[in-house]
């Protein structure tokens, strides 16, 4: 049977279907699916899979897809994240068999998909999309799809789509935020974008956003133009939201335990689907939130959903004829979460306070989050004061940090000699410091030549690397000037004053190997790989590959060559036949 495309493929295959579940990351699992069929969902995606991982492990495959097959569950597209042609068709071509599309999602946000450089961070590599769509499409036996977000330019959105479309693909869901629209930055979705994409292009899309009832989704249609609309946030609130009604929420609860009891998943999907289920109920209970937290079983589940039930049976009967309060109706019925948006400007105008700006205004002592307070219960000195937080310098490449201890600058040399003289080293940490004492790490530079060593040297525990003289040794203690406050730690003998000279000459040519002397102002991973490629050196994180490279050709230089053996003569016994012979003789 040849291979559907376009409006065929959405009419034949799809049936035409216009309500949508959109594709979720562990919560669109099997269960969660046939829940959203019985209640008017006409067509659902897989979570997200990821095709590299697809590919190479079987349990992958067969916890995810394999296991999963029912009939009731088709209608099905099966998703996938890739960056790569090749892995994609693979991935693709083991599944292509149990759903009846196979989408290639370039929609997620979310940085795990900006780490793994896949979802909406490709939306700027057209040529890699082009090859991999193009591949699919001829490889495939099933038709093609792409779930997209748009740019912030129509025009750009529309050309995107219509690069797209000639690539093959034959479906298309574009999700009306860009990918900086996330969490509580997610704002409205732009339908403007949708509708223009739909006149621009010639194959079936579906509209992705503001979908939270049924009047959306029929507004949705009308203004956008559109074959379908798919819901996520929605659907997660009421999975019978294109039934355009709203149930009690343990009535759903119950027909989904039902479902799960007969088609397992991992219990972590249920517990997350009820807090999303429960959420405005559990505001009110919130007792039961904390025992919903703890449960381990499905029937332990169970037990919290039949409390919940109990719970809110009773409060209907005593407000029985009461007109629901505020915004919301009663907190029992299904109803939409709307997601806050920023609130910085509220804030400004209102003076309200986040939690964090709180927490540091009290140094952390009397507001603190519950993850903190176990912090602290695990030890007890443990201060969240963000003014005692070390800062860290970072890489110009990658971002991380480029020093993981402390360095003293050469403009800190006249701190080692103290006004009654004498070098004071600590290895410890502490705060307030009396006068005299000098902030040092572990290590220490001293000079080689012990003729200019002190009569007392502050105890050591080994010599490390040379250079240009001085020798790095670490300390095991700190020292002092006569008659100043000690303070904590192992107190070292007082020795006579040292030349200010020795205490810190050319410090800005000493090594460091944390990398705050860097020449290139990178972390030690992001300058190992620009030396290496660039035969350059690094004092600062000890990478000399210049160096090595330049003593190796001097090395080879400096050797004789190798003359070349001269030829046996005719007869003599150095010849190999001759040497052999004898020796079979």
């Amino acid at each position: 049977m040849p291979k559907l495309q376009g409006f065929e493929f959405w009419s034949r295959t799809l049936r035409g279907a216009r309500h949508v579940v959109a594709p979720m990351v562990d919560q669109s699992e099997l269960a969660w699916r046939l829940l959203s069929r019985r209640h008017g969902a006409q067509l659902c995606y897989t979570p997200m899979l990821h095709a590299q991982v697809f590919v190479r492990d079987a349990n992958y495959r067969k916890e995810n897809l394999y296991c999963e097959v029912c009939p009731e569950d088709r209608p099905l597209i099966v998703q996938f994240c890739a960056n790569d042609p090749e892995v994609f068709v693979q991935a693709a071509l083991l599944a292509q068999d149990y759903c009846d599309a196979i989408d290639l999602n370039l929609g997620c946000p979310q940085m795990i998909a900006k780490r793994g450089h896949y979802g909406a961070f490709l939306q700027d590599e057209w040529d890699l999309l082009q090859r991999m769509i193009l591949l699919a499409h001829e490889k495939l036996s099933v038709p093609v799809t792409c779930k997209i977000r748009v740019f912030p330019e129509i025009d750009k959105t529309v050309r995107y789509a219509q690069m797209l479309e000639k690539a093959g693909c034959q479906l298309l869901t574009v999700h009306g935020r860009t990918k900086e629209q996330k969490g509580p930055l997610s704002g409205a979705a732009s339908w403007e974008h949708i509708k223009a994409v739909r006149k621009a292009v010639a194959i079936p899309v579906f509209a992705n956003g503001n979908i939270q009832c049924l009047q959306d989704v029929e507004r949705c249609l009308r203004d956008t133009g559109v074959q379908g609309v798919m819901s996520a946030e929605g659907n997660l609130h009421n999975p019978a939201l294109f039934e355009g009604r709203s149930p009690a929420v343990w009535e759903l609860a119950e027909e989904y335990l039902d479902i799960v009891r007969e088609h397992p998943c991992p219990l972590s999907y249920v517990r997350a689907h009820l807090f999303k289920l429960w959420h405005h109920t559990l505001q009110v209970h919130q007792q039961l939130r904390e025992e919903l937290a703890k449960v381990k079983t499905l029937e332990g589940i169970a037990a919290v959903s039949q409390e919940l039930k109990l719970r809110c049976q009773e409060e209907i009967s005593r407000q029985e004829g009461a007109k629901p309060t505020g915004d919301l109706p009663f907190h029992w019925i299904c109803q939409p979460y709307v997601r806050p948006g920023p609130r910085e400007g509220s804030k400004e105008k209102s003076g309200a306070r986040s939690k964090r700006a709180l927490e540091e205004e009290e140094c952390g002592t009397e507001i603190l989050s519950k993850n903190k307070q176990k912090k602290q219960l695990r030890n007890p000195h443990k201060t969240f004061d963000p003014s005692l937080k070390p800062k860290y310098a970072k890489c110009d490449q990658c971002g991380n940090p480029k020093v993981s201890g402390f360095r003293p600058h050469a403009t800190k040399a006249s701190a080692l000699v103290g006004e009654q003289g004498g070098l004071r080293t600590r290895g410890s940490r502490c705060g307030a410091r009396p006068a005299g004492f000098a902030v040092w790490p572990k290590v220490a530079w001293m000079p080689q030549d012990s003729s200019l060593l002190p009569a007392k040297p502050l105890p050591r525990n080994g010599v490390g690397i040379s250079l240009g003289g001085w020798v790095r040794e670490r300390h095991l203690a700190w020292g002092r000037s006569p008659g100043l406050h000690p303070g904590r730690g192992h107190l070292a003998e007082t020795f006579p004053a040292w030349p200010q000279e020795w205490c810190w000459p050319q410090a800005p040519e000493l090594s460091c190997a944390q990398g705050n002397r860097c020449v290139f102002s990178l972390c030690r991973g992001c300058c190992k790989k620009r030396a290496s490629k660039e035969t350059a050196d690094c004092p600062g994180h000890g990478l000399l590959f210049k160096t090595k490279l330049e003593k190796s050709l001097a090395w080879k230089e400096a050797q004789p060559e190798l003359q070349e053996p001269q030829p046996a003569a005719h007869g003599t016994p150095g010849g190999f036949s001759e040497v052999m012979g004898s020796a079979l003789a």
